[in-house]
């Protein structure tokens, strides 16, 4: 084992790389914030944990990255997986090419719809983002459907299938940016399902995103242009009673 006086790779990139600092949102929820964050400690667990961050010829390099958020100060670790060569390092200026990362903590947390949403729409998506998180995508995109399927049914489709089911609420005058959205999730479902196809990471993510946006025109906005309006309605009572 090397002296504590003895420079690594991992140290000197802590001093000179700028991936040292970078900004991101903090994914503790008590803060939650966009932020700069720090890099604390890098180290090696694949292929076999060492002073040098050299591999050989084109191999995947693990590191596990310890970071803390500048504002609340709390931790969150994330693995990397980098591909290198015997001719770089992540100290130079051929810093090999990050292939992915993923957060193990905190947990990240399931995505959340609207109150406003009705609650077994709400229930499937937090279980269709769990199997994202976990990196699951076939079964998110199973479970996205489902969530698109159940907001059909809440809305009063009666058709045989999902996609006569949406067509059916779009002769109801649904939004034709809805309507897209409902479609695209249902393919994507039906591909991962029958068809075994794996979406990447940020194509299950985008899905995700647009459901959101849909829960937002459908249940959201409607909510709470009642709310407003109930609160105009009790402002003006509460006036005439004076």
């Amino acid at each position: 084992m090397a002296s504590s006086s003895t420079s690594s790779p991992f140290k000197d990139q802590l001093k000179t790389r700028s991936l040292r600092r970078r900004r991101a949102i903090c994914p503790h929820r008590e803060c939650a914030v966009g932020v700069g964050m720090t890099l604390r400690d890098r180290r090696k667990i694949h292929p076999v944990p060492t002073t040098s961050l050299y591999a050989a010829p084109a191999e995947l390099a693990v590191c596990e990255e310890v970071w803390t958020c500048d504002l609340c100060l709390r931790g969150i670790v994330e693995l990397v997986g980098y591909e290198v060569t015997e001719q770089t390092s992540l100290t130079t200026a051929d810093a090999p090419v990050e292939k992915w990362r993923r957060q193990v903590w905190p947990e990240p947390a399931p995505r959340e719809l609207s109150p406003d949403a009705p609650e077994m729409v709400r229930v499937l998506y937090a279980e269709a983002s769990k199997a994202e998180n976990a990196h699951g995508f076939r079964l998110a995109g199973v479970g996205y459907r489902a969530v698109v399927e159940e907001i059909c049914k809440d809305q009063g489709a009666t058709a045989y299938n999902l996609h006569a089911k949406i067509t059916e609420l779009a002769s109801r005058g649904l939004p034709q940016d809805v309507v897209d959205a409902m479609h695209e999730a249902r393919v994507v479902g039906n591909d991962s399902v029958h068809h075994n196809v794996e979406y990447a990471a940020n194509e299950i993510a985008d899905l995700a995103e647009i459901i959101a946006e849909a829960v937002e025109i459908l249940y959201v906005e409607p909510a709470n242009r009642k709310r407003m309006a109930e609160a105009r309605a009790m402002r003006s009572a509460a006036a005439k009673a004076l």
